[in-house]
């Protein structure tokens, strides 16, 4: 009787025993789920402490906008309570039309920056970076699509002009601005991790508010570089992750501005012209001094000098003396020189 007894008391010993750890094991279970669930909320916060002249974006929104004239444009946005200067990479300053124009330049692209980015509005940049990896000044500033209120997108695509860059089909894009009305075609748009995909500086380079730099691309018939040999070192120089995602939609864009005049690009186009005329006149004056050989400075060079007129036609201008005149002595004017 006694031995049964003294099983039962140990058979009872041994439930609580088994009982107590059950919880001690449930209590160690439930701090470490605590602190795995803890863990990410460290790491968000370790995150947010990265300086904001080293995060490879900045998120924020619009203080203040920068156009210096003859220079290229920028913004300041607060970044987590930081006034922090953006350029916007490979948009730079339209300079045709001369030093008179260079104000009224300034004021077009700064009313523009208004409407597209009003102060406050939330911005996303993407940095670039330079050709040794480190992040510059410079990035591509993504809006949301209603911030960008001033720009149309619509379904009608045209394709893009052919160069030896990868370049995507392009939506229509159609905007009003103070001082005219301009319509241009913009490339299509690269994927955003933020679901918008509206790039400021397309906007700026589509509508003619901007040229192309870092590098420049020059688009005359003039150009002194084929346009191949000028996108090849482009691309080169723009391998950079960042640089090489935006670089081909940024280029279709300013040569769409380019090709319609739109904007600004109106005033580039119409001295494009006027050299190019100028050009085409001197080779063909050229072509009539240098004789019968077709070489300038050879002996059979015709010496007398040749205009344009108004109207377009190659007149013979006399050359004077500086002499009084007189038999032998030179007077009058001379046929045959340009210099008497």
């Amino acid at each position: 009787m006694a031995t049964r007894r003294k099983f039962g008391w140990g058979l009872g010993a041994v439930a609580v025993l088994a009982l107590f750890g059950s919880c001690i094991d449930e209590d160690s279970r439930s701090e470490r789920s605590a602190a795995q669930a803890a863990a990410p909320s460290a790491r968000t916060t370790t995150a947010a402490q990265v300086p904001v002249s080293q995060r490879p974006e900045w998120v924020g929104s619009v203080l203040e906008y920068d156009v210096a004239a003859g220079s290229g444009p920028g913004l300041y946005i607060d970044v987590d309570g930081q006034r922090t200067r953006v350029d916007l990479s490979h948009v730079g300053a339209v300079s045709c039309g001369g030093y008179a124009a260079w104000e009224s330049n300034r004021a077009a692209v700064l009313g523009r920056l208004a409407e597209l980015a009003p102060i406050g509005t939330g911005v996303r940049v993407v940095r670039a970076t330079s050709a040794g990896g480190s992040l510059t000044p410079g990035g591509y500033m993504y809006l949301s699509a209603s911030a960008a209120g001033g720009s149309e997108v619509s379904a009608t695509t045209t394709p893009a002009p052919t160069t030896t860059a990868t370049t995507p089909t392009t939506p229509r894009v159609s905007s009003t601005t103070s001082t005219s009305t301009t319509s241009t075609t913009a490339p299509a748009a690269a994927q955003s991790s933020t679901g918008s995909d509206v790039i400021l500086n397309e906007i700026l380079l589509s509508e003619g508010f901007g040229t192309l730099d870092m590098p420049a691309i020059n688009l005359s018939a003039l150009a002194p570089v084929s346009a191949d040999q000028q996108l090849a070192e482009a691309a080169r120089s723009n391998a950079a992750s960042a640089n090489a995602a935006h670089w081909p939609r940024l280029l279709t864009a300013y040569r769409h501005a380019w090709d319609i005049r739109s904007g600004l690009q109106a005033l580039c186009r119409d001295d494009d012209d006027t050299a190019i005329v100028k050009a085409d006149q001197k080779a063909e004056l050229d072509r009539l001094r240098a004789g019968p050989d077709g070489q300038l400075y050879t002996s059979d060079d015709d010496r007398s000098t040749y205009k344009f007129d108004e109207n377009g036609n190659i007149v013979e201008v006399p050359a004077y003396t500086s002499s009084g005149g007189g038999v032998g002595g030179g007077g009058g004017f001379c046929r045959r020189s340009r210099w008497c």
